[in-house]
């Protein structure tokens, strides 16, 4: 395994971007998987591009040929309540084994939570996608515990037919931009009122993902009943995927429209949508505690892919700061 350098770096730019988007696409050739989440991806993004730069990333860099073998970053949120910590790494060639990957992960790591020490330490929650027992020990020496459990469920496209009629009967409509955000946010926080996420969403945080070049508000089904939005089931496609796959981004009933069904009907019609457009594959995300939509997704025919997990620690202020 070759040498390597590491730096922190407090600010974003393009350059970064750049250095970044180049490891995470030899990340999905060596590993299938695709290194930063989205939201820290669209973090970096903005951070690049926005008066507030702010960052804390940690590089780790080949020193023959300079090209980033890991990295690792930490959005901060603007109260310090709660940051969210990635790691990603590899191995110096496209061509290796990716031995040396875990050794360097353990390291990217640790300089991160020094470095958030540093910067004044705080809660922080570290995202793992599919964990393995080397994740878990590194998470544990550094004081990291499980706090929950986001399950990858995917079908094959087209469902098979019920032969029932359960949404014949609703009206579902596509998204229309420009004049259901407002209708949209007050639905969809009061669906997701308890979640630590989806629940705080403004009209910002929608009008940006408008902007995301997957964004098609064809695929964006939105359900009225009694003269209102009473639900809505958000698809995602990931063109980029092998096989293409559809995703069911976020999907949401209003409580005042809660025990009607409307849930698995609103989810089997985004999926239809999905066939429709042609894909074979449709997935979603839920959390594992959520023992009600993970049944109801089996009973729909969906299997466990691959699980993620989010663990939490209290890094504590360094002697410096």
């Amino acid at each position: 395994m070759h040498e390597t350098d590491t730096d922190v770096v407090t600010t974003a730019d393009r350059h970064l971007v750049a250095e970044v988007t180049d490891l995470m696409d030899r990340m999905v050739a060596v590993t299938g998987l695709p290194g930063l989440s989205e939201d820290r991806r669209r973090a970096l993004h903005r951070a690049a591009t926005a008066n507030d730069r702010r960052l804390l990333a940690v590089r780790m860099r080949d020193r023959t040929d300079g090209r980033l073998v890991g990295y690792a970053q930490i959005d901060e949120a603007d109260d310090r309540s709660l940051c969210s910590v990635e790691v990603v790494a590899l191995t110096t060639s496209d061509h290796d084994e990716l031995t040396g990957a875990d050794d360097r992960s353990t390291a990217l790591l640790a300089l991160a939570v020094d470095a958030y020490g540093a910067s004044g330490g705080g809660r922080l929650r570290l995202w793992i996608p599919a964990p393995t027992k080397a994740d878990e020990r590194r998470a544990g020496a550094l004081g990291f515990s499980v706090e929950r459990e986001l399950m990858q469920l995917r079908c094959r496209l087209p469902l098979p037919p019920t032969g029932s009629t359960d949404i014949d009967a609703l009206w579902i409509r596509p998204f229309e931009v420009g004049r259901d955000e407002e209708q949209w946010l007050a639905v969809n926080n009061r669906a997701f009122a308890a979640h630590p996420e989806q629940g705080r969403w403004d009209l910002a945080t929608i009008e940006a993902r408008e902007s995301e070049p997957w964004f098609d508000p064809r695929g964006f089904l939105v359900l009225e009943a009694d003269g209102r939005m009473a639900g809505f089931c958000w698809t995602k496609v990931h063109a980029d995927a092998q096989p293409p796959m559809g995703e069911i981004y976020v999907i949401g009933v209003d409580p005042d429209f809660h025990g009607r069904g409307w849930g698995r009907a609103l989810t089997r019609a985004g999926f239809d949508w999905m066939a429709e457009a042609g894909l074979t594959v449709g997935m979603l995300y839920v959390d594992s505690a959520n023992t009600a939509a993970v049944a109801l997704y089996g009973s729909m025919g969906m299997e466990t892919h691959h699980s993620s997990r989010a663990y939490i620690a209290t890094v504590p202020a360094s002697p410096a700061h």
